[in-house]
């Protein structure tokens, strides 16, 4: 691989992308958040799965699996207070409900179960940490 195509890739995995509130992509008929310039199809299944978790209809889709090159193989942060909410149900992990729990660490087993629901509504972040 040259140069070029490292940062072709590189460029690539972090692509921009705009997040909608969960309640906007209820009320359309074929919800779409575009990702890099394209439209992104997201499935109503995962819509309807995330409000029957009593999801904030301000949750905003997609949620960020942020992938940071500092963290072991295979760990993911989840952050934020609605995202961390439904993660833990999706993945019955127990959450401290006196805490207002920001950050969440998954790794390789849960996040198959978690794609594996949510393929759609999730979106990978990378990071390189230092």
């Amino acid at each position: 691989m040259d140069d070029k195509t490292i940062k072709g890739f590189l460029h690539g995995l972090n692509t921009n992308f705009k997040r909608k509130k969960l309640h906007e992509l209820l009320n359309e008929d074929k919800p779409f958040v575009i990702i890099g310039g394209k439209r992104h199809r997201i499935k109503k299944r995962e819509l309807n799965l995330i409000k029957e978790l009593n999801a904030s209809e301000n949750l905003k889709i997609p949620i960020p699996l942020e992938v940071d090159a500092s963290l072991g193989d295979g760990t993911v942060i989840i952050s934020g207070i609605e995202e961390v909410k439904i993660i833990s149900k999706i993945l019955n992990k127990d959450i401290n409900l006196f805490e207002e729990n920001k950050i969440m660490y998954i790794y390789k087993p849960e996040l198959r179960i978690l794609r594996r629901e949510l393929p759609t509504t999730t979106n990978y972040l990378f990071r390189m940490g230092l």
